[in-house]
């Protein structure tokens, strides 16, 4: 994961920003960890994730620790420990989505 591609995250986002039909979402939960996700609005107004992933800063080291897709069929839910290939894959993927939505 690139440390820079985060930093700019962090400044630019905010904990909810509706954008181009989505919210992206940035939040802290805990010392170190935050949610990262993108939310689609549901027939009923729900908020549908695609996707959150919950990753922790340890210094200049991101590690994904889980992510949850209900916007995907079948729902995805994954945890590290299962597929860090893929995990990791997953949050640079939604890191870049960030980083291009505002043209950062």
């Amino acid at each position: 994961m690139s440390q820079g591609q985060w930093q700019v995250i962090k400044e630019n986002f905010g904990e909810k920003e509706f954008i181009e039909g989505n919210y992206y979402r940035l939040r802290q939960k805990e010392a170190g960890q935050y949610e990262l996700s993108i939310l689609k609005g549901g027939v009923c107004g729900e908020a549908i994730y695609h996707p959150r992933i919950i990753l922790k800063e340890e210094g200049n080291v991101l590690t994904p620790i889980s992510l949850y897709d209900n916007y995907e069929t079948p729902v995805i839910s994954l945890s590290y420990e299962e597929d860090p290939e893929r995990l990791t894959d997953a949050l640079q993927n939604l890191m870049q989505q960030f980083i291009s939505v505002k043209e950062l």
